[in-house]
């Protein structure tokens, strides 16, 4: 309650941890516990805003898709949306790279909780590629700290995007754009993904968030 209580004045850490991709912390903001890596939220915080904003943006509410594959789970931010939030009860395949992410996804934000929740630990840009499933809505979410994580803006990723998703469903890829090199990779995910999407429509989130939309 202390911690809550005075975050409202300053951002109170709660505990850190050694990440694969370098310092995590669960530290208490505004009354609210989020995770953050070194200089980006990686759960209940900016990045929560951001995928609230998407999904209602989408009218996932009224109109729920049929299955979910998250790529990225963080601290739990997309499950928790969708259950607590918007009370979705689809099924949900999570990949994570990072077990001590995971860890404290579980021990701090109560992983847990939700149902329907498979979670696969490993590289997503591998996995991609070993699911056989289709997905209604597939979610992409792969950062190291503030940048995309390795390979995800690559042709080879985008077209496994387009064999994990459903004939009608989307995906939606979270990226950010802070300086020339990172809006250089923003551009090439947004390429490529015109070249085998039918339509790519493109969110401008948090001052620094692109969101793209492949159907």
């Amino acid at each position: 309650m202390f911690q809550r209580i005075f975050s409202w004045l300053w951002p109170m850490v709660e505990t850190h941890a050694n990440g694969k991709f370098g310092r995590l912390e669960v530290r208490w903001e505004n009354g609210r516990k989020v995770l953050n890596s070194t200089h980006g939220n990686q759960s209940f915080g900016a990045l929560h805003r951001v995928w609230q904003q998407t999904f209602v943006h989408l009218g996932l509410k009224d109109g729920p898709p049929g299955s979910v594959l998250l790529l990225g789970l963080g601290g739990g931010s997309v499950p928790y949306i969708l259950r607590e939030e918007l009370g979705l009860t689809m099924p949900i395949t999570a990949i994570e790279l990072d077990p001590v992410m995971l860890a404290l996804a579980r021990e701090h934000f109560d992983l847990g909780r939700h149902t329907e929740l498979e979670v696969i630990t490993g590289d997503a840009t591998i996995q991609l590629h070993a699911l056989k499933a289709r997905f209604d809505l597939v979610i992409v979410d792969l950062f190291d700290d503030l940048d995309l994580a390795r390979g995800v803006d690559s042709r080879g990723f985008v077209h496994g995007l387009r064999d994990r998703c459903a004939p009608e469903g989307i995906v939606c890829f979270n990226t950010v754009a802070y300086d020339e090199a990172s809006e250089m990779r923003c551009k090439a995910v947004k390429a490529h993904a015109e070249r085998v999407f039918h339509a790519v429509e493109e969110l401008v989130l948090e001052d620094v968030n692109k969101v793209f939309i492949f159907r």
